[in-house]
Order: C-alpha cells, then sequence, then structure tokens
C-alpha cells in the first residue's frame, strides 16, 4: 500500500513533465518542417499579450489532439516582442500547453515570412506547398488546409 502511494505521487509530479510542452529554441522553420517526413505541417506564430493569440492556441490545442500523428503541429512564440522569455515560459506552463513551443528570440520568423502582426500560420501541405494565413485561424478551416 505504501509503495503504491509513493508510486502514485511520483507520478503525479513526474508525469506532467513529460505531457505538457516545454518551452524550445528555435533553430529554423525549414528545420520543422524538415522533421515532418512528408506529413503536413501547421505552425502558429503568437504571442502571449495577443488576445486573438490565445483564442488561436485554443483552436490549434483541439487540432493538435485531433491530428494525431497525422499532421506536424507547432507554435512559435514572438519571444523577441514579449516582456521576457522567463515570462513566456511561465505562461507556458501555466496554461498546460500540449503543442511544442518554439521561441523566437531574434524575431527572425516574422521576418522571414514578412509579417507585422501576430498570430499568422504556416501550413504546408502534403505536397510541400507553403502558404502563410495572416490573422486568427479555426479548428476547422486548420483540417481544411492540410487535406
Amino acid at each position: 500500500m505504501k509503495r503504491c502511494l509513493v508510486l502514485l505521487c511520483l507520478m503525479l509530479f513526474i508525469l506532467p513533465s513529460f505531457v505538457r510542452a516545454d518551452t524550445v529554441d528555435l533553430d529554423t522553420v525549414e528545420a520543422l518542417i524538415e522533421r515532418a517526413d512528408g506529413k503536413p505541417v501547421v505552425i502558429m506564430y503568437w504571442a502571449t499579450w495577443c488576445d486573438t493569440c490565445l483564442s488561436d492556441l485554443s483552436e490549434l490545442e483541439e487540432f493538435y489532439a485531433a491530428a494525431g500523428e497525422k499532421v506536424s503541429v507547432y507554435s512559435i512564440n514572438a519571444t523577441k516582442s514579449e516582456r521576457s522569455e522567463k515570462q513566456v515560459k511561465a505562461f507556458v506552463e501555466k496554461s498546460a500547453l500540449q503543442v511544442p513551443v518554439y521561441l523566437d528570440k531574434e524575431g527572425a520568423v516574422a521576418h522571414q515570412f514578412r509579417q507585422v502582426a501576430v498570430p499568422f500560420t504556416i501550413v504546408v501541405d502534403k505536397r510541400g506547398k507553403q502558404r502563410v494565413i495572416p490573422g486568427p485561424v479555426s479548428k476547422k478551416q486548420l483540417e481544411e488546409w492540410v487535406k
């Protein structure tokens, strides 16, 4: 009985760190796309101070849960526009995001895709065709775009 209780306590403290997304420094968007091995890719670019972004993150989370292994789904935080990297990491931990979160510390992604506002979403279909969608997106739109 005592062992079971200890095991349960360990699982409650350790397991969430395996389930939740972590923040990771971003190498390049191309590296994320290459990891997909031909699967469709959805990447959402967002910031914690953007209400529309937070709504989009909810849609992305639902899409991520439904897509399973059929689609590679990522999010990239506009870290350069945030108060601090620490604040972003605290937000990710508090919100228990499941979608992997990459940090764009230098603003290179927004510059690469010529975007001046958040959110925006990068969709790469099965054929490798990329498109950038500025503004909010829904789970339904994401499902249509990756078909």
